[in-house]
């Protein structure tokens, strides 16, 4: 028994060892291009459901790739030239985007697999009322 014990640990370690390098977010990020799929809001202002309704058809076929080292390209056939930024993971489940020349925002992985990407970012209407805006994207 006490022959069979330590191959027994090193074997879980191992195992450990493999499901945290395949649940890696920063992998999951920069291994493929992101194919735009759908932008949604929790809010019921027409304002803001206009204005996510716009973004979603900004965003129709655009594609998203996250590079090793923290840059990121962003194209869309609406737009003539691609965004470029800077990103960033905190923790697990907390994305940073940074256009060049803009602000950065943040927002909460909701869902992350090889075949989904899906993170929220929450805002304050006019009358100071929180709402979220979820964005989704599929892998090519």
């Amino acid at each position: 028994m006490r022959n069979i014990l330590p191959g027994f640990a090193m074997a879980m370690v191992a195992l450990a060892m493999l499901t945290a390098c395949e649940s890696d977010n920063a992998t999951l990020l920069t291994d493929g291009l992101w194919t735009f799929k759908d932008m949604s809001t929790d809010s019921n202002e027409s304002a803001i459901i206009s204005l996510v309704s716009l973004g979603e058809a900004l965003l129709t076929g655009a594609t998203l790739e996250f590079q090793e080292g923290g840059t990121y390209i962003l194209n869309s056939a609406l737009v003539e030239d691609p965004t470029f930024g800077q990103w960033e993971l905190i923790g697990d489940d907390q994305l940073v985007l940074e256009p060049d020349g803009e602000a950065p925002s943040t927002s909460r992985i909701v869902i992350l697999t090889k075949e989904k990407l899906s993170y929220s970012e929450g805002f304050l209407d006019a009358q100071q009322n929180s709402y979220a805006v979820t964005t989704t994207w599929a892998r090519n």
